[in-house]
């Protein structure tokens, strides 16, 4: 150990003589030389007078450490001017270079002791964490780098990598709902095949009261194999949020007899953070050989090194037991996701909590980034959304950990779901015998099971982590090949073939450089479009979804433009993105299933299975604009993602009009006209009509039921008598002539000018369908119907059905009236979008 020159002397120092030569042992505290310094000081005499004088000092400079002097790096008569200036090297018996819990594990010395000759806490030696098991074991970085070293070598020999492996919903899933453990009993249960091979445990300190709490664990399909085949290839680590204690009854489960993750499990009690993972914490010095297979990508930063699987979610609506630790997702709506049985029970699982990719409604209070923060980074916003390790927010955490196991055992979530499927099971059936009441076989009701075991994600996971290692060591092979003094430099009688060969460490290929090319060719070139899926407020970018899309190459645009390759949508709904695209064959519109399986798959599958059939739109022909990729096209707030709107609403209808024109905004006076226009070409009384200028309403109303068939022939003479008085007027009247001629200019522009009416529907339609214009099947369902009118409000529609925005001109308001009363003398209701 070097020793150095410490602040706390008196500089400048002049050496006078070395107490110890090189090869003398010395014991700390022992003096090692002596030198002199100045220093001013005040002296008085007896008659009362003082005086500030310079005098020169003694002193000894002592050992910190024990052992054996080695070498001088200083002489008498040296004058030291500064600190850290070398002084001696001093050889230790024991460098403390592996410590635990405070005590240095070779000569068992207090490490945490300090007085007056420490320099350097002997604790600061050992600071690197690298055990699964302890996070009182410390080692320093020279004993870091000799473990990397062996461990290097290790993998290198037996030609494997390292693979740091999820528990919760990547390889199994978990839940506490006693309910399991009865359908496991009962083999009538519809749900009895899927849970029969379902393990259990119990931790005695969970649990409501801490009475303990069985666990209930569901190993994904193929877990078995999957491990055995990928122990061949790799190394695994277990890595998981939950407890130590829960991880080993995990670990005893997926691999009894220790075969394949031995005890290299990794706890949150050890990981040293409880809110984000870093493989530095297993691997302190090198990652190049290290995998990882996650669930989650946000709590890994999206490391290059990572390949996210798709959530494990068998127990329908639970999520990751251990959620309440990890950063909140708000970023996609669980309605965009597939069905995992059926779409009543995942509009009915609103309470449930989110999993994987569905992330929920954003919470109240909880800020959502939007533009604005595009400058931040992403680790930035994973750290600003995990909190950090604040003692307080940890407690909390734990807090509603216990709240959530507790609300489970208590609520038993899947049996309320899937005596919610037996009822519909008994209505279905209800229905059936009333429509077939001679069936006899009609009274029998079939049971539909909640939990189903279809998932498959784990073989396409091994095939991709054999072409990740497949290429790892190719390319390996290939740089020792071409490196000074290997293979194909003594084939070739290089000069080279006599000299050692470099150090292997620099040839050992990096995963991070090998991995991304894999992914990011299976969707290059591909631009996507999310409509229906992201919530409100949500920059697509940075969301989960849109990170890990742009992993495997694909690029996010916020607005449907020219280079726009695939919207992906939700089947049940008719976005204004959906619509629009509609109209361009080049466009594919599919589900988030088809993205996914590329996700799984590392593949671009074919589209076809996920096409959304939706009739093409036949609204504003416009064409698409250039994105700010291409154009530097100035986005607005709502293609930006910072809608203002009810919090969990899809961010539905982002543009409807590519060319960012504003919607037509018409005044009183202009709505006055209009109303005086219509009066005369229509032909009715003032007392037929109703107008409010202040909702910007026209209706026409007239109640069918109670109008006589001589009443309707009476009003239409009426029309054709003031027609046919109104042509004769023209001829002696110039103002009405004038009149009629602003008129039909009006009507002109409104069949070239788009509209904002945003339905029209006669009041005799019985069927109560949509007009030619509607967007979708929710634009009808059963809103304001009564007496066989149906009435349609834009506003409302806008947030159920998509968010529709007042972008169409409201010129068309004239070409949609005068098409309707052309085609019936029922007088019809209208309602303009304010």
């Amino acid at each position: 150990m070097l020793i150095r020159s410490t602040q706390a002397l008196h500089y400048p120092i002049t050496v006078t003589e070395l107490l110890v030569q090189p090869g003398d042992a010395v014991d700390r505290f022992a003096p090692l030389f002596t030198y002199t310094y100045k220093s001013t000081v005040t002296e008085g005499n007896k008659y009362g007078d003082e005086r500030v004088v310079e005098k020169t000092w003694p002193a000894e400079f002592q050992s910190e450490i024990d052992g054996k002097v080695l070498s001088w790096k200083i002489k008498a008569g040296d004058v030291i001017k500064a600190d850290r200036i070398l002084l001696v090297e001093i050889e230790e018996p024991c460098k403390h270079e592996v410590q635990f819990a405070g005590l240095c594990t070779s000569c068992y010395k207090d490490m945490t002791e300090v007085d007056y000759v420490t320099t350097r806490p002997n604790a600061s030696r050992a600071t690197i964490n690298m055990s699964h098991s302890h996070t009182a074991l410390k080692v320093s970085q020279e004993e870091a780098g000799r473990a990397s070293e062996a461990a290097r070598r290790r993998l290198l020999s037996t030609r494997k990598l390292s693979l740091v492996v999820d528990l919760d919903q990547t390889i199994i899933h978990a839940t506490v709902d006693p309910t399991v453990a009865e359908w496991q009993k009962d083999p009538s249960n519809p749900n009895y095949e899927a849970v029969k091979d379902v393990k259990a445990f119990q931790l005695v300190d969970d649990g409501p009261g801490g009475r303990g709490c069985w666990y209930y664990i569901k190993m994904r399909p193929g877990l078995e194999q999957f491990l055995e085949q990928i122990s061949q290839l790799y190394e695994l680590h277990i890595y998981t949020m939950g407890t130590r204690a829960y991880a080993q009854n995990i670990a005893k489960i997926v691999d009894p007899q220790q075969k394949y993750f031995g005890d290299r499990i990794l706890s949150r009690d050890e990981s040293g953070s409880l809110t984000v993972k870093t493989l530095q914490r297993l691997f302190p010095v090198d990652t190049k050989m290290v995998v990882i297979i996650d669930d989650r990508g946000d709590v890994w930063q999206w490391s290059p090194n990572l390949i996210k699987v798709v959530p494990y979610d068998f127990f329908v609506g639970i999520g990751d037991i251990n959620s309440s630790f990890l950063p909140k997702r708000s970023d996609i709506l669980k309605a965009a996701l597939p069905a995992i049985s059926t779409t009543e029970i995942l509009a009915v699982s609103a309470e449930a909590s989110a999993t994987g990719l569905e992330g929920g409604p954003v919470e109240p209070g909880v800020k959502v980034p939007g533009p604005a923060d595009n400058a931040s980074t992403l680790e930035q916003q994973i750290v600003a959304m995990a909190g950090g390790d604040n003692p307080n927010l940890l407690e909390e955490q734990s807090h509603k950990q216990e709240e959530a196991i507790a609300a489970q055992v208590t609520d038993r979530p899947l049996l309320k779901k899937q005596e919610l499927l037996d009822k519909q099971d008994e209505e279905a059936g209800k229905e059936n015998r009333d429509d077939d009441t001679s069936s006899e076989g009609s009274a029998h009701r079939s049971r539909h099971n909640l939990l189903q075991d279809n998932d498959t994600e784990l073989s396409w996971l091994q095939m991709n982590l054999e072409t990740v290692h497949q290429k790892f060591y190719a390319d390996y092979e290939e740089n020792i090949s071409l490196s000074p003094g290997g293979r194909l430099a003594e084939l070739r009688g290089d000069k080279w073939q006599d000299k050692p060969i470099v150090d292997d460490f620099i040839l050992i290929p990096d995963v991070k450089d090998i991995m991304p090319p894999l992914k990011e060719q299976v969707l290059s070139g591909v631009v996507l479009c999310i409509t229906g899926i992201i919530p409100q407020g949500i920059n697509h970018q940075i969301t989960d979804l849109g990170m890990w899309a742009k992993s495997f190459g694909a690029s996010i645009s916020p607005a449907l433009t020219k280079r726009t390759t695939h919207v992906i949508g939700v089947p049940d709904r008719r976005t204004k993105k959906v619509r629009q695209a509609s109209r361009y064959p080049g466009i594919k519109i599919v589900t988030l299933k088809w993205l996914l399986e590329c996700f799984t798959r590392w593949t671009r599958v074919n589209e076809k299975p996920y096409l959304i059939e939706v009739e093409q739109y036949n609204g504003p022909n416009e064409s698409l604009p250039f994105d700010e990729y291409e154009a530097g096209m100035i986005l607005t707030p709502s293609e930006a993602g910072d809608n203002d709107g009810p919090d969990g609403l899809a961010e539905d209808d982002d543009v409807i009009s590519p060319s960012n024109e504003s919607p037509i905004e018409v005044d009183d006076g202009q709505w006055a006209e209009m109303d005086e226009e219509l009066k005369e070409f229509l032909g009715d009384d003032e007392d037929d009509t109703d107008y409010d200028t202040d909702t910007k309403s026209v209706d026409f109303e007239s109640d069918a039921s109670t109008r006589s068939t001589a009443d309707k022939d009476s009003r239409k003479r009426k029309r054709g008598t003031e027609s046919a008085d109104a042509s004769d007027a023209e001829d002696t009247d110039s103002s009405v002539g004038h009149r009629g001629s602003q008129l039909q200019k009006r009507k002109k522009r409104a069949l070239e000018r788009t509209s904002s009416l945003a339905n029209v529907t006669s009041v005799d339609n019985a069927s109560g369908l949509p007009s030619p214009d509607a967007t979708g099947p929710d634009e009808d369902a059963g809103e304001g119907q009564a007496n066989g009118r149906t009435t349609h409000n834009s506003k409302t529609d806008d947030a159920v059905d998509g968010g529709d925005d007042d972008d169409e001109a409201m010129d068309d308001l004239e070409r949609e009236m005068l098409a309707e009363f052309s085609k019936s003398d029922d007088s019809v209701a209208y309602t303009v979008a304010d």
